[in-house]
């Protein structure tokens, strides 16, 4: 009985881990910039805000992809990347503001 209580409590930790593990076919990205209330586009799809990919960042799938950040009152940011599966990436998204 020991043992089974064990290898449960043992079981129950390693899926803990598992949690932050990245699904199969996936990429994890996070995006960094100046303006955390920027928009992030996928592929010329809106995926969420800036502040959203910050800390943990998320996970998209692996392949090609067209990463672009947008703010109203700064140029976009572009960035096209080829991401292998598996693999963590960071996009540096530094905003200029436009001239008036």
């Amino acid at each position: 009985m020991r043992l089974l209580r064990a290898l449960a409590f043992a079981v129950g930790l390693a899926s803990l881990g598992c949690a932050t593990a990245i699904p199969y076919g996936a990429v994890g990205m996070r995006v960094d910039s100046n303006v955390p209330d920027a928009t992030v586009w996928v592929d010329d799809v809106l995926v969420g805000n800036v502040s959203d990919w910050a800390h943990e960042g998320k996970h998209i799938r692996s392949g090609f992809h067209r990463i672009e950040i947008r703010h109203s009152g700064y140029y976009s940011f572009f960035k096209e990347v080829e991401l292998p599966e598996g693999a963590h990436t960071v996009v540096n998204a530094q905003l200029r503001p436009t001239v008036d």
